[in-house]
C-alpha cells in the first residue's frame, strides 16, 4: 500500500487526535517530518485530503512540482480557464469567483487564494522567469509562502517588502489586513512611508490593519497553521513554528486542535 494511502486509513479527526504508528522508508528528513505531520492529522481538517500525495512528493523529491494543486469553484489565469495539474506562467493575473478555493505553486512559492480575489504576479528579471518578485492583491484574500529573497507586495492601501516568509493578506473597502506569519517584513500605509514598520515574526505576532495613511494593531483572522504547513509542504519545506508542537519522536501531536 502506498504510504499516503496508509496515512489516510490511520487518520481520524474528532475532538482530539488519535495517533497510530506509521512506518515508511523515507530517508529524507523533510519527507519524514511531513509524513509525521500528515499522520498526526494536521492537514486533514482543512479539506485538503486530495493534496496529501502531492505534498508528500514535493517534500521528498529533489525538484519542486509546479502548477495548480487544488481548484474548487472558478478561476481564470490570464483570462483563461486552467485545470488541476496545469502550470501557469508569469506574468500572471489570477481572478477567482464566488465559493472558490485555489492552491497553486509558481517557482518555489505557493499561494492559496479564496473567493472573489484578484492577484497579479510579476517577475522582475528574465533570469528568474518563475519567481514572482512583485505580488499585487487587488481584492479578496491570499495566503502565500516564499523562499528566501526579496519580494514586494502591494494592496490598494498597503505595501510590504518581505524576505522569505509566510504572509496573509485580506482586502476590505478602505483598509487591508496583513499578518506576517513568520519571517521579516517592512509593512506600512501606501501614502505614509514614515509610518512603515519593520516586523519580525515567528508565529503571527504582529498582524496589522493598514489604511492608506495609518496602521492599527489587529488579531489573527481567517488563516491557519495547517494551511501554512500545507503550502510549505508543496514546496518541500516545513515552517519553523511547527517545531514547537513536535514531541520527542518528531510527531506533531497538538496542531490539529489549535485554531485561531
Amino acid at each position: 500500500m502506498h504510504v499516503a494511502d496508509l496515512l489516510f486509513n490511520l487518520i481520524t479527526i474528532r475532538s482530539r487526535i488519535e495517533i497510530m504508528p506509521v512506518h515508511h522508508p523515507a530517508s529524507n528528513t523533510m519527507r519524514r517530518h511531513l509524513l509525521k505531520l500528515f499522520a498526526a492529522g494536521a492537514l486533514t481538517g482543512i479539506g485538503f485530503n486530495g493534496l496529501v500525495r502531492h505534498a508528500l512528493a514535493a517534500g521528498s523529491g529533489p525538484k519542486r512540482k509546479q502548477g495548480i494543486y487544488k481548484l474548487e469553484g472558478k478561476a481564470t489565469f490570464n483570462g483563461k480557464s486552467l485545470q488541476v495539474g496545469d502550470v501557469p506562467t508569469l506574468p500572471l493575473t489570477v481572478i477567482t469567483g464566488a465559493n472558490t478555493q485555489l492552491v497553486f505553486v509558481v517557482g518555489a512559492d505557493a499561494f492559496l487564494m479564496r473567493s472573489n480575489s484578484h492577484l497579479i504576479l510579476t517577475a522582475s528579471t528574465a533570469e528568474t522567469p518563475n519567481r514572482a518578485d512583485s505580488i499585487a492583491l487587488l481584492s479578496g484574500k491570499l495566503l502565500s509562502v516564499f523562499e528566501k529573497g526579496v519580494r514586494n507586495l502591494t494592496t490598494l492601501t498597503a505595501v510590504a517588502g518581505i524576505r522569505g516568509t509566510g504572509i496573509y493578506m485580506e482586502i476590505e473597502a478602505e483598509r487591508s489586513y496583513l499578518c506576517l506569519c513568520y519571517g521579516t517584513a517592512r509593512i506600512g500605509p501606501i501614502d505614509a512611508p514614515q509610518l512603515h514598520e519593520k516586523l519580525k515574526a515567528t508565529h503571527h505576532e504582529s498582524p496589522r490593519w493598514v489604511y492608506r495613511d495609518r496602521m492599527e494593531r489587529a488579531k489573527m483572522i481567517n488563516h491557519t497553521d495547517e494551511e501554512l504547513i500545507l503550502l510549505e509542504g508543496l514546496t518541500g519545506r516545513v515552517p519553523a513554528f511547527a517545531a514547537q508542537w513536535l514531541d520527542g519522536d518528531g510527531i506533531l501531536s497538538e496542531l490539529a486542535n489549535k485554531r485561531y
